[in-house]
């Protein structure tokens, strides 16, 4: 499971952040942006942010995970990406039940990726050029490659533009794995050990990040 991945590999953890801004920030570009410069102009903001995280993880976690929560929340919908991991039982929840499943999504990520990125100041990321005249083009990959010691990252954005003109990074897939399905699968499997027991799952989903 994604989940377990996570906890295991902190560069994949670091990979998944950078997507999860993208998301939301490119969702707010304003229309034509190109979507490579988008991706590009995010990911180094992320990077600025977490650029002292390993000692501010040391000195004062509870207040580093706040500085990255309130970095983040301007940028990240994370009510978005929730309705998106619960899928189709969004609409079974009622408003509470989602309201908390949102948080406890949104402080088990901040704590996961806080942790994660506080050990990867040091990521080197390239946005490949894209090939060929995008101009009349709907959608768009973005790829970029991100190194590091233990290795090295490919991700995938795959943006699209809407009816008003603004790109839309629509899923992101990370050294092949499609991270948008990998969390729905999660929630859908944790139902069924559950016995389709909301309140359950949203009690235990932040540990399980």
């Amino acid at each position: 499971m994604i989940l377990n991945a996570l906890k295991q590999t902190r560069h994949v953890v670091a990979c998944l952040i950078l997507g999860l801004v993208c998301i939301s920030q490119a969702m707010a570009q304003t229309p034509h942006a190109a979507p490579h410069e988008v991706v590009k102009s995010v990911t180094e903001s992320v990077m600025a942010v977490i650029k002292n995280g390993e000692k501010a993880l040391k000195e004062n976690p509870e207040q580093y995970f706040a500085q990255v929560r309130s970095t983040l929340e301007p940028s990240v919908s994370f009510s978005f990406i929730a309705r998106n991991v619960m899928a189709s039982y969004w609409d079974q929840a009622t408003e509470e039940q989602r309201n908390r499943f949102t948080e406890a999504f949104t402080r088990g990520m901040v704590e996961t990726l806080g942790k994660g990125l506080a050990n990867y100041s040091d990521l080197k990321i390239i946005t490949l050029t894209p090939e060929g005249n995008l101009a009349e083009l709907k959608r768009v990959e973005v790829v970029q490659e991100v190194a590091a010691a233990d290795g090295t990252s490919r991700i995938s954005y795959t943006m699209a533009v809407n009816k008003t003109g603004e790109w839309k990074l629509i899923n992101v897939v990370l050294n092949g794995v499609n991270l948008g399905k990998s969390f729905r699968d999660q929630f859908a499997q944790s139902m069924k050990q559950n016995d389709n027991n909301i309140d359950k799952v949203i009690a235990n989903w932040a540990q399980k990040v």
